[in-house]
């Protein structure tokens, strides 16, 4: 299922009443604050008020976000506004609208397992999560899952006060579903399956090294698992915790296809670690003059560096961890003259290797 955003509603429901530029008249506070604005003006925490029901004139604008027809307004410019928001209720009633969104929770059943650095990692996650799911929803569909005594502890020894709803495993009955986000699991995760009365639930594993990993298959095993793949390959999605979150919002929120708001929301980090293991998988090795080299096809090369849009830092990046490597073209194979074996590796014996069998290399 695709849902409307919650400023996607309020500014249909301003279109209808002929609203079209509101001005804030304050300063706007973080993230997509039109988003979150939409939430505050339907709980009441925000008034929009017209134009000529206002005591004064409101000064013209700049459009800081726009949503169908309606743009809205902050600080001085040049949009003449039509109606003021102000931080109390305004006479435009958006009482009768209901927001109806899936859930998301950061489940901590594994946080006694994580060192004191990802634990400090996996607070900064989860903090920058809530933000996200406020910028794509409401707060209220964001919760903690499955917090022990020392989760709590450490938590709230950072989040003065502790903005986050606490969920307990019993409280998993009231959805009709959960999905647990789980990049080993068999199928892929779809907006089919997700319904206003879904959770979905990321687990709150931050592991820098290989101890944990695998470790999300622990995490409701009694639940379904999904996992989020770019066209089948698990490596190219970013793997924290608020920057998957984000890929899902976007996903539900939008036209894209789950591949297409990966794309979108690639991080560098999650292309260098793509392309570290292509190079594993995808170079053979080279012997020429008693040199060992490595190098890719030019095929390959020039269609994960069009598909991502890798430039030649993430090239350079990636050949550190390779020891260097090289692009060639099918004629380098003109130049072998036999094959040996390293480590359990073919290797390719050339003759000798000519610039133009080489498209770059790298470093």
């Amino acid at each position: 299922m695709k849902f409307k955003r919650p400023k996607e509603i309020v500014a249909e429901r301003l279109s209808v009443l002929g609203v079209k530029r509101p001005k804030l008249l304050f300063k706007p506070g973080r993230g997509d604050f039109f988003n979150r604005l939409a939430y505050g003006l339907v709980k009441g925490s925000y008034g929009v008020i017209l134009q000529e029901e206002f005591e004064e004139k409101i000064l013209p604008g700049k459009v800081l976000d726009e949503v169908g027809e309606v743009k809205l307004l902050a600080f001085r410019g040049g949009e003449e506004a039509d109606a003021a928001v102000v931080k109390r209720k305004g006479t435009v009633d958006f009482s009768d609208i209901t927001f109806n969104y899936p859930d998301f929770a950061v489940e901590l059943s594994l946080f006694n397992e994580l060192r004191e650095r990802e634990r400090k990692s996996l607070a900064v996650q989860i903090e920058i999560t809530y933000g996200t799911i406020k910028d794509y929803f409401t707060p209220e569909n964001f919760y903690i899952l499955s917090a022990s005594d020392e989760a709590l502890f450490f938590l709230k020894g950072i989040f003065k006060p502790f903005p986050f709803q606490l969920l307990e495993p019993e409280g998993l009955k009231r959805y009709d579903r959960v999905i647990v986000l789980d990049p080993n699991a068999e199928e892929e995760f779809t907006h089919e399956e997700v319904t206003p009365n879904t959770l979905i639930v990321v687990g709150g594993i931050v592991d820098s090294s290989e101890r944990l990993k695998g470790s999300t298959a622990r995490v409701l095993p009694q639940f379904l698992h999904r996992r989020i793949t770019y066209k089948g390959i698990v490596s190219v999605v970013p793997d924290r915790i608020n920057e998957i979150v984000k890929i899902v919002c976007d996903y539900l929120t939008s036209n894209l296809s789950l591949y297409e708001a990966v794309k979108r929301n690639l991080t560098r980090d999650s292309k260098l670690r793509f392309l570290r293991e292509l190079l594993q998988k995808e170079s053979r090795r080279f012997l020429v003059g008693g040199a060992l080299l490595r190098g890719i096809p030019e095929e390959v090369y020039r269609r994960w560096k069009e598909e991502l849009s890798l430039t030649d830092f993430f090239f350079r990046k990636g050949a550190k961890h390779v020891s260097g490597f090289f692009v060639y073209r099918p004629s380098v194979f003109d130049r072998v003259i036999g094959e040996t074996e390293k480590r359990k590796k073919k290797v390719y014996v050339l003759k000798e290797l000519r610039d133009e069998d080489i498209v770059a290399k790298y470093p």
